[in-house]
């Protein structure tokens, strides 16, 4: 494939026997000049040989006197008529690289050759693969290749390919040039890999081309996973030092495409780092393999190099050198997918690309006192918390306000749920109580944190308490009045009865019932109209502003009252004694909305200071008929009047 040795002078290939074949036609090809040489050959610049492809259909007398006649044309010309000759189109421009086989022919070597020759031309079709033209096989039947002519030079083994060098310094390369180059190199190992290819030779002198357009060459020790051909021998080592993976270090013939992904991860290391490489290898082959095997040689990571290296490009990099094949990407298209979302601006995870021990392995290394200080630390504060809590849980009261809370606790989200309780009971009120004189008299500090749920539990009862009764229905007539009892906390010698058509009371009766809500109450009271019935609401902390519906002298009329100011007539209706009224009122922060009488209205006005609790008061004289009471921190649907 194209050189990456050292090149000569243009004057002293042609001059002196560095390259003896400069000058010599090989197919349709004249060797230009030397480019460079390798283990397995050399490489000549080359150019189409018109006179030789234009006289070779003619007998070896007559063509002495063709070429001659054929010299006084220009190269244009000739390049032309050979195009016309031929069918096919040989610009005078074009120019190749010519690989030629420095084994003779039937020795492995030369099967090699021959065989880095045939991968290369099968995948030449990638963009980013060196395309190879044609290959000669030296008379050698076991290969594929096409006899181009029967000269001098007829047991050279070679190849034809497009002429390519290296365009950039990889040592100054930017992390998006670099990246760029890295992405399109994988593109063409992930097709030889579908190929059945593993390259086991990547290295930066084997990318070649631009910056915009790299091209991979050189498959001289290249492996078929399915045809080795016998060529590598079990436990032999090849490929180059630097960029070989921990598995080919030990056997060249086991590895799989894996080994490629570590030996592309070490260039875009390098490319990246401004020529670094991840090991410092020894100068003795022998020890350079053995660290390459160890597990324990961990490498310098990019940020040793650079400490803003980007973090989502190395963690990249060291999922794809891990040492373990089966920590790597497990193919080219993931490390491509990765190295897509990075140029996208994408955060690259370290959660399955750079494993526990790796990374504990790294901050030992670089950062021992925090390793060694952090689990320390943690240990203390773990004795100091235990040492701290120890007298809690010894404490008998702790355990029992604990449990008397988490009691209390599912009560208040049954409420708020609306599920089967309403408010608290007598008997969870009483716990209640109970607990807030305990709590009250004890060491605030010790049970601070049962104060402040204790608390909170009260806050959430007075959003989320409700009231919905009925006592038109004689089934949960009794269940209502214990509802009504508890919300209003009377005692059972209440005096009323149930009639037929809900709630008589017997004597004037004062209900005061339990804050609700937040800055909004809403309530629906269906009576029979009797002079005196009053309902009032009021904030639980300041009774200061009031919104009343009352029934005074055959009228129903709803006021709001602010401090000491006159009431505020905001309805006022007459209706007829005994009359059955259904009341709705909402009241909040932002306004006032009735409905009475079948007549809804609204009054942008506050009745209520934001977050204060509301509290209802009724006012019931003798003779009043309860049908229904409605009670809730929250509208639960329009009402129908």
């Amino acid at each position: 494939m194209p050189p990456k040795a050292t090149h000569k002078a243009p004057g002293s290939q042609r001059g002196g026997n560095d390259y003896p074949l400069v000058g010599e036609t090989l197919g349709h090809w004249r060797l230009t000049e030397g480019i460079g040489r390798g283990g397995m050959g050399e490489v000549y610049a080359a150019e189409y040989d018109y006179l030789h492809i234009l006289t070779l259909r003619y007998r070896p007398e007559d063509r002495p006197k063709l070429r001659r006649e054929l010299e006084q044309l220009s190269r244009s010309e000739l390049a032309q008529l050979a195009s016309e000759t031929f069918g096919a189109p040989l610009p005078p421009d074009a120019r190749f690289a010519i690989k030629v086989s420095s084994s003779r022919p039937g020795t492995a070597g030369h099967r090699r050759f021959l065989q880095e020759a045939s991968l290369a031309k099968r995948l030449g079709g990638h963009p980013y693969v060196v395309t190879v033209h044609a290959i000669n096989n030296a008379g050698d039947d076991g290969n594929e290749g096409m006899l181009i002519d029967s000269g001098k030079h007829r047991d050279l083994a070679f190849m034809v390919m497009d002429e390519a060098t290296c365009a950039y310094d990889h040592t100054k390369l930017s992390i998006p040039q670099a990246v760029h180059i890295i992405r399109a190199i994988a593109t063409a190992l992930d097709h030889a890999h579908k190929h059945g290819v593993v390259h086991r030779d990547l290295k930066p002198e084997n990318f070649l081309g631009t910056i915009a357009h790299p091209l991979l060459t050189d498959f001289g020790i290249a492996k078929e996973v399915e045809h080795t051909l016998g060529l590598t021998r079990t436990g032999q080592v090849i490929g180059t030092l630097d960029y070989m993976s921990p598995e080919q270090a030990t056997d060249a013939k086991s590895v799989d495409h894996r080994s490629d992904i570590y030996s592309l991860g070490v260039v875009l290391y390098e490319f990246a780092t401004g020529g670094h490489l991840p090991y410092v290898h020894l100068a003795e082959r022998e020890a350079c393999l053995a660290a390459i095997r160890s597990s324990t040689n961990a490498g310098k990571w990019p940020r040793d190099h650079i400490p803003d290296f980007p973090r989502d490009l190395e963690r990249i990099i060291l999922k794809a050198i891990a040492h373990d094949a089966d920590d790597r990407y497990q193919s080219m298209s993931e490390l491509i997918l990765d190295l897509d979302k990075y140029s996208r601006g994408e955060w690259i995870s370290p959660w399955g690309r750079i494993g526990f021990k790796r990374y504990l392995h790294f901050m030992r290394e670089r950062h021992p006192k925090f390793v060694w200080g952090v689990p320390l630390t943690l240990a203390a504060l773990f004795f100091i918390w235990i040492a701290s809590m120890l007298p809690t849980w010894l404490d008998d009261d702790w355990r029992t306000y604990q449990q008397r809370l988490d009691r209390l606790d599912g009560i208040v989200t049954s409420i708020e749920r609306h599920g089967s309780h309403q408010q608290l009971s007598p008997e969870q009120r009483e716990i209640y109580d109970d607990m807030r004189v305990h709590m009250a008299s004890s060491d605030r500090r010790r049970y601070r944190q049962h104060q402040e749920r204790l608390e909170a539990l009260l806050e959430r009862l007075s959003r989320g308490r409700y009231l919905a009764t009925d006592f038109t229905h004689a089934g949960s007539a009794d269940n209502d009045q214990q509802q009504l009892r508890w919300a209003a906390g009377v005692s059972d010698s209440a005096d009323w009865t149930v009639s037929d058509n809900g709630l008589l009371f017997h004597g004037n009766t004062l209900l005061t019932f339990r804050p609700y809500g937040e800055g909004l109450i809403y309530t629906w009271v269906t009576i029979s109209a009797r002079e005196g019935f009053t309902m009032t609401i009021t904030e639980r902390n300041d009774q200061r502003h009031r919104t009343v519906i009352r029934i005074r002298n055959e009228h129903l009329e709803a006021t709001l009252q602010k401090d000491e100011t006159a009431p505020r007539v905001l309805f006022r209706h007459p209706i007829m004694h005994g009359q059955t009224l259904n009341l709705a009122l909402e009241v909040s922060d932002r306004s006032i909305r009735t409905w009475l009488l079948g007549q809804q209205r609204q009054f942008d006005i506050a009745g209520l200071r934001s977050d204060a609790p509301a509290q209802m008061i009724l006012d019931i004289p003798p003779g009043t008929i309860l049908r229904q009471l409605q009670i809730w921190p929250i509208p639960p649907s329009e009402p129908e009047h």
